[in-house]
C-alpha cells in the first residue's frame, strides 16, 4: 500500500497498548489445505503483483505525495479507546492515538530516526525491529518496494484463514519475519501473523482485515482486528485525505530532541574514549629478525 501499511502500525499499537490488563482473546480459525490435491503454488512475484493490483495498482499507489488517514482505536472488551490518525509525507510519518482515560500516545519517523511518547513510558527513541517496521511504513512507495525492503519474499503454502482460501506470503530479513495471508483468487490481503519485539518480550500478533475502503482509487484496510497477549484490539478508519502536510508536522518534539542530542553526545564520548588502535605490525619484521639471527649464528660443527 502506498501510504498505509497496517502491519507496521501494529508495532506502534503493541508499544502503546500492551501495558493494559488482559482481555478475552480474538481467535481466527486457520486450516492448512492439502497441497497434494491442488495446483502448484504461484510465484511470489505473481502474488505481490495481484495484491498491488487489488489495492488500486501502481498509479493509484504513487499518485499522492502525502496522506492523512483518521479513525479510532479501541479495546471493546475493556471499554477503552479513542481517536487516531496517521500522516505520511516525503518519507516521514506521524501516528497519534488518544486513548480516553489514558492519554495521548505519539510515534514519529523522519531522517532515519524513530521515536515514541506515551503516558506510560514517556519519550523514547525506537530501534531494532520496530525501527525497521517504521521505515517500511514511511517509505513513499510502500508495497511497490516489497522486494527491496525485505531480503526474502516467498510463497510457502496455502491456508484457509478467516474462512478464505489464501496463499501464504512469507517476508523475512534476518530474524525479522512477517507472514501475509492473501486470497488466492482475488489478491485481497486477508490478514497477517508476526512477532513484535517489545519491552515485555516477543509478542505474537494475529491481524485480520475485516473491511476495505477505496479513497480516490486507492484501497486501504478500514477495519482490522488484532489478537495479542490475550487482548482483542480494533482499528477502524473512516476518512482519508491527500492534502499537503506542512513540514513542521513531522518536527521532533523537544523531549525527543533532547534524547537525540544525548545519544549523539554519548556516542561521541565513547568514540573519543576508545583506545587508539595499535599500528599494524610490519609483516616483514619477524622474518627479517629471523633471517638476521640465522645469518649471524655460527654454523655447527
Amino acid at each position: 500500500m502506498r501510504r498505509f501499511q497496517f502491519f507496521s502500525l501494529i508495532a506502534f499499537i503493541v508499544s502503546t497498548a500492551t501495558f493494559l490488563p488482559s482481555a478475552s482473546a480474538f481467535a481466527t480459525a486457520i486450516t492448512v489445505q492439502d497441497d497434494a490435491k491442488i495446483a502448484p503454488l504461484p510465484s511470489a512475484k505473481d502474488v505481490v503483483a495481484m495484491m498491488i493490483k487489488e489495492q488500486g495498482g501502481e498509479a493509484a499507489m504513487s499518485k499522492h505525495p502525502s496522506s492523512t488517514i483518521t479513525g479510532k482505536f479501541s479495546m471493546p472488551a475493556m471499554g477503552m479507546g479513542g481517536p487516531m490518525s496517521i500522516q505520511n509525507a516525503s518519507g516521514k510519518m506521524l501516528v497519534v492515538i488518544d486513548i480516553v482515560g489514558f492519554g495521548k500516545s505519539t510515534q514519529g519517523f523522519r531522517d532515519g530516526i524513530g521515536w515514541s511518547i506515551d503516558p506510560a513510558s514517556g519519550p523514547a527513541l525506537v530501534d531494532g525491529s520496530m525501527l525497521d517496521a517504521m521505515k517500511r511504513q514511511a517509505n513513499p512507495r510502500g508495497d511497490l518496494d516489497l522486494f527491496k525492503t525485505w531480503k526474502s519474499v516467498k510463497v510457502t503454502g496455502r491456508e484457509v484463514f478467516a474462512g478464505k482460501n489464501c496463499v501464504v506470503l512469507e517476508l523475512q530479513t534476518g530474524q525479522e519475519k512477517e507472514v501475509r495471508l492473501i486470497e488466492e483468487t482475488t489478491g485481497t490481503l486477508v490478514g497477517s501473523r508476526t512477532t513484535q519485539t517489545s519491552p515485555m518480550g516477543e509478542i505474537p500478533i494475529v491481524t485480520t482485515i475485516e473491511a476495505w475502503t477505496e479513497f480516490d482509487g486507492l484501497k486501504v484496510p478500514s477495519k482490522l482486528k488484532m489478537s495479542m497477549m490475550g487482548q482483542q484490539q480494533l482499528i477502524e478508519f473512516d476518512s482519508m485525505s491527500f492534502d499537503a502536510i506542512t513540514p513542521e508536522t513531522f518536527d521532533f518534539p523537544a523531549a525527543i530532541k533532547a534524547l537525540i542530542a544525548d545519544k549523539k553526545a554519548r556516542e561521541a564520548e565513547a568514540k573519543e574514549s576508545a583506545p587508539d588502535a595499535a599500528p599494524p605490525a610490519d609483516p616483514t619484521s619477524s622474518s627479517k629478525g629471523e633471517g638476521s639471527n640465522s645469518s649471524s649464528s655460527p654454523k655447527g660443527n
